[in-house]
């Protein structure tokens, strides 16, 4: 997903003084990755597919005409993932368009929904998965849309800023409270058009835009106090020599526009990890649990729900480990929820470390 150049100069400290200091200098809440080493290779839990279909438009990643990215059929439940950054002259809107090509009336219903700008890429992820993350669990009707209508939800994006979107919807026929079909457009614009549903679909580049099966992972990981600092490898690539993935973790997708041929979302996108983590205290009296999060492709800024917290991260690079939290763990051990994706703009895979000790 997105390197640009941007944050590529951010990741130099080319971007003046304050910026160069703020990419060497570890936040308070980092500690060298090193420090969490030697550390051991967490089983593998077994993910599964949940949810509705997911859209991903990443292609082409920057435009600098106005048109559609991505355009594909949805049904009940879906999301939405796009991330764009506009290098044309004059300020675009950029986001996705939901049109009702039906021939009963559809209700469709917000049910998270976050949009980030920034001429840092990797920021404009992170705003816009905090939102969502914080918005996800209200279900909001956005519109009742008669056959042919339209409903937009977008941003103004400036020369050389990133917008960075990630919505969840659901859309159900008012006659048969039924799942109801509709046609979802991410485009770019400067004069609204009536039909999104027509708008020419942007020749692709390099990177990926798609449809695929689910979106949402579920699983379970399991840690032992007893054997130390541990890690687990999340959103690593797919396939290749750099791949840890976990079984289930990647799906087949289509490429709608290219005469549906499959591509993969290598580090999983807009894909949303549901995991549970039960702890074992084998030492049997309280211990104090670190949790880490390490890039070890790269750099950006993250995003971790734990519990019902939801935290983020400052610039984070390869090198250096984010203390996300630190809790009591009782004697008894216990299990712990938490949500996690690969923000827009930030490299993969993201490296979680479980250490412990004595309270």
């Amino acid at each position: 997903m997105l390197k640009r150049k941007i944050a590529l100069a951010v990741s130099l400290g080319l971007i003046g003084a304050s910026t160069a200091f703020a990419a060497a200098a570890p936040t308070p809440e980092t500690v060298p990755v090193a420090s969490l080493l030697p550390a051991v290779h967490l089983e593998k839990p077994q993910l599964t597919g949940t949810g509705g279909k997911l859209l991903l438009s990443d292609s082409p990643e920057t435009f600098a005409t106005a048109g559609a990215f991505y355009r594909d059929t949805a049904e009940g439940e879906f999301r939405v993932f796009w991330h764009h950054q506009n290098e044309a002259p004059q300020t675009l809107t950029v986001g996705v368009a939901i049109t009702n090509t039906s021939a009963d009336t559809v209700s469709l219903y917000l049910e998270g929904n976050g949009i980030g700008t920034n001429i840092y890429v990797d920021v404009a992820g992170q705003s816009a998965l905090a939102d969502f993350i914080a918005s996800e669990n209200k279900r909001t009707l956005a519109a009742e849309l008669a056959p042919g209508e339209s409903y937009y939800l977008d941003a103004p994006t400036d020369n050389n800023i990133t917008n960075s979107g990630i919505v969840q919807f659901e859309a159900v026929s008012g006659k048969k409270n039924a799942p109801a079909q509709v046609t979802a457009t991410v485009l770019s614009y400067d004069a609204k058009p009536e039909h999104p549903e027509q708008v020419a679909v942007l020749p692709e580049d390099s990177h990926t835009r798609g449809t695929f099966p689910h979106f949402d992972r579920t699983g379970t990981i399991q840690y032992d106090t007893s054997i130390g600092s541990a890690y687990l490898r999340i959103d690593s690539a797919a396939y290749g020599q750099w791949s840890d993935a976990m079984p289930g973790e990647y799906e087949d997708g289509w490429d709608a526009v290219d005469g549906n041929k499959p591509v993969i979302n290598n580090g999983n996108y807009g894909v949303m990890y549901h995991l549970n983590t039960e702890i074992v205290n084998s030492f049997h009296h309280p211990r104090q649990v670190g949790l880490f999060l390490n890039p070890s492709g790269g750099y950006g800024h993250y995003v971790v729900k734990w519990n019902k917290n939801i935290f983020q991260s400052g610039y984070l690079t390869y090198e250096n480990a984010w203390n996300i939290t630190d809790f009591k763990l009782n004697p008894n051990g216990g299990t712990y929820k938490s949500e996690l994706s690969l923000t827009g703009g930030a490299a993969g895979p993201q490296v979680i470390y479980f250490t412990n000790q004595q309270k």
